[in-house]
């Protein structure tokens, strides 16, 4: 049977400079290639036309389209199904991914969409595929909703994947992956488990640990064997400068991680990134053996520079002398750092926005990056926005990295909110000024003060002087022609 994977990115390679790999579709690709089904992707970059989308539809042929997507990719969902549905109405959709899992009532409300998949997707869209394509009836499957005559049948969860060496490596060539390696330097993303232990009230890990309980081990790792062997793969297959481990916290258990970092040391010279939480490289062993292993850089979420923000509200408890030692220790090995932080956080104050920016320039990452905090349905953090009045539900942005918040909050205005964003663009250019001269970065400094941390305004200001300064050298320039003339 054919299957038509459909991922919204609308916006998204204006942000990363190229398309992405995802490695959920790749597994679900793989697992019904393994059974003899056929794939194809029709990955969503900008808002093409109605005609040509389903034009896109009709030379793939499906028996099945599936759509992936994002809280803030799900209104594009919505309007593209309906044009399938418009033109071939017989043709099943599915919708799975982030938002079908955390927002399914919504999801399946939509009048596009004829199923959905709650939780993982490899083998409850395998059962699916697999009994479309021998005629049998589908409303009894794990994991998976249906509408029929007016209802919504909604079927108990499967239990969670326990061993993923049985999954086949994620299906890369689905995506046109060596155009995607041209286009970002050789950049492969990886992935060596599934889910996070930790109870941040902005991510939606603690209401899924909830929703799959009683299901099996929630976070859980792939063999180390295993994974050196997509490993193996991807290096015979592509042109790999650098692989970009996307786990939330990749060196969670000690022992697992240590093991990796010596078997990795033996067979690999490729340099790599992690994720992980502050805790988890306190440990000198621990840092040790990924820079031992060719660890370059490690990213950690710092999320806010408000000790009080960070512990009552982001459920986050770690100080800023724990941030400060684990960064002090990271650097003592080599590697790099880099910081994830929000702002527009429900309960921040403008002077806390000015902690975060304050906080990341002492810890003076290699790299960071920030967005404007989005109330993700199934958090803790978005039902607060809802019960204080700070968020009508169901409201969309398309996408997380603009100045735009969807809150409106008493302590922060919308212009404090773009201030502040304003301020973190500034940090980039401020800390990359500080690599590439640091006396200029030092007399930049002594004005920050002077301005009183107002870097918009001092930014603006020496533009303004640096466009004086061309214009009178110009015209110095100009004279100078017309003396010799």
């Amino acid at each position: 049977m054919k299957v038509c994977f459909v991922y919204p990115d609308i916006e998204g390679t204006e942000r990363y400079g190229a398309k992405k790999f995802y490695q959920g579709i790749g597994y679900l690709s793989s697992v019904l290639k393994k059974a003899g089904h056929v794939t194809s992707l029709i990955y969503l970059q900008s808002e093409i036309r109605r005609t040509a989308f389903l034009d896109e539809i009709h030379n793939a042929s499906p028996g099945l389209v599936a759509f992936s997507a994002t809280t803030n990719q799900f209104p594009f969902v919505s309007r593209f199904a309906a044009f399938i549905k418009q033109e071939t109405p017989s043709v099943p959709v599915i919708c799975g991914g982030a938002h079908a899992t955390l927002a399914p009532e919504r999801v399946i409300e939509d009048e596009a969409v004829d199923m959905l998949c709650v939780g993982e997707g490899e083998f409850a869209l395998l059962e699916l595929v697999d009994r479309l394509e021998r005629g049998d009836d589908v409303t009894s499957i794990c994991n998976l909703w249906f509408k029929r005559d007016g209802q919504v049948i909604r079927n108990p969860s499967r239990p969670l994947i326990q061993d993923f060496d049985e999954l086949p490596f994620p299906d890369r060539g689905l995506f046109g992956f060596h155009d995607i390696l041209k286009a970002n330097g050789g950049w492969v993303d990886v992935m060596a488990g599934r889910g996070c232990p930790y109870e941040c009230s902005y991510c939606c890990n603690p209401s899924l640990k909830r929703t799959f309980h009683g299901l099996g081990k929630y976070v859980r790792f792939r063999g180390v064997e295993n994974l050196l062997a997509e490993i193996r793969q991807l290096t015979a297959d592509y042109q790999v400068r650098v692989l970009n481990f996307q786990d939330d916290v990749f060196t969670l258990n000690r022992s697992w991680t240590r093991e990796f970092c010596d078997a990795y040391a033996r067979s690999f010279s490729i340099p790599f990134w992690v994720n992980t939480r502050v805790e988890r490289v306190l440990d000198e062993d621990v840092v040790e053996s990924l820079a031992k292993a060719g660890c370059q850089g490690v990213r950690i979420g710092i999320e806010s520079g408000s000790e009080t923000l960070r512990r009552e509200i982001l459920k986050r408890s770690m100080s800023n002398a724990t941030i400060l030692q684990a960064f002090r220790l990271l650097r003592k090995h080599g590697l790099q750092t880099y910081t994830c932080n929000m702002i527009g956080i429900p309960g921040e104050t403008p002077r806390m926005m000015q902690e975060t920016v304050d906080f990341n320039r002492q810890l003076s990452p290699d790299a960071f990056q920030f967005s404007v905090f989005y109330p993700y349905p199934m958090t803790q953090l978005h039902d607060i926005c809802v019960e204080n009045g700070y968020y009508q539900d169901g409201e969309y942005l398309s996408s997380y990295y603009s100045s735009s918040s969807l809150l409106k909050m008493p302590e922060l205005s919308q212009d404090d909110i773009s201030r502040g964003y304003d301020r973190f663009v500034d940090l980039q250019w401020e800390l990359d000024l500080k690599k590439r001269n640091p006396l200029k970065h030092r007399l930049y400094t002594l004005l920050r003060l002077l301005y009183g941390n107002d870097t918009p305004r001092l930014r603006a200001h020496l533009r303004s002087l640096a466009n004086a300064r061309r214009l009178v050298t110009r015209k110095g320039q100009h004279a100078a022609v017309r003396r010799t003339t």
